[in-house]
Order: C-alpha cells, then structure tokens, then sequence
C-alpha cells in the first residue's frame, strides 16, 4: 500500500470512530433523559429495542475502526514505523480498546435498561 493511501484510510477510520462516539454519547444521553422521564409501560419495549440496537451499532462500527487501524499497523512502510510515533502505534494495546469498547457499550445499555424497568 503506499503512503498516502495509508494515510487516508488511517484518517478516515479514526474519523469514523470520532463520528460514532460522538453519536452514541448523544443519543445515549437522549435516552437516558427519555428513560428517567417516566415512560408509559406501552413504551417501554420501543425504548429497550431502542437502547439494544444503537448500541449494537455502535459496537459493530466502533469495532470494525478499531480493527482497520490495528491492521494499519502492518501496514505502515518503513520510515512510519522507525519512527518514534511509529513505534509507539504499534505498541498499542488495540486489543484492550476493543474489549473496553465492548464493556462500556454493554453496560451503558445494561444500565439504561435496569432504568428503565425499575
């Protein structure tokens, strides 16, 4: 792959990761201001589908960029990777991220959904 290529797809895969953690957080918030609102029990089901599915899809999406930018790492041509920067990246723990990722999806939704039954 070369350079600038490389580059782009590293810049446009840490852009989706920003876009997605920026959304969740907001639509999270917007649910969470829903769930502590008193929803009517007919609602209820709506709002936990809703809690459900967008955080599925933040973990499939923030997954798949934390993937691509781990698999940047082999990626990187010679000069990137002497770099100190270099280095640095691919010393990365992308494995915890994507495990933490997975744990505070869940328990965003975990929580909202314990909210909203009780």
């Amino acid at each position: 792959m070369n350079q600038q290529t490389w580059i782009e797809n590293m810049k446009n895969r840490a852009a989706d990761l920003r876009t997605m953690v920026f959304t969740y957080g907001v639509v999270s918030l917007g649910l969470l201001y829903v769930v502590v609102s008193e929803v009517a029990d007919d609602d209820r089901l709506a709002v936990a589908a809703m809690i459900a599915l967008v955080g599925i899809l933040a973990l499939v999406w923030n997954d798949s960029a934390m993937a691509d930018l781990s698999a940047g790492v082999e990626d990187m041509d010679e000069e990137v990777s002497a770099s100190a920067m270099g280095r640095n990246f691919a010393k990365a723990p992308f494995v915890m991220f994507r495990v933490l990722n997975l744990v505070v999806i869940l328990g965003i939704a975990v929580t909202q959904l314990i909210a909203l039954y009780n």
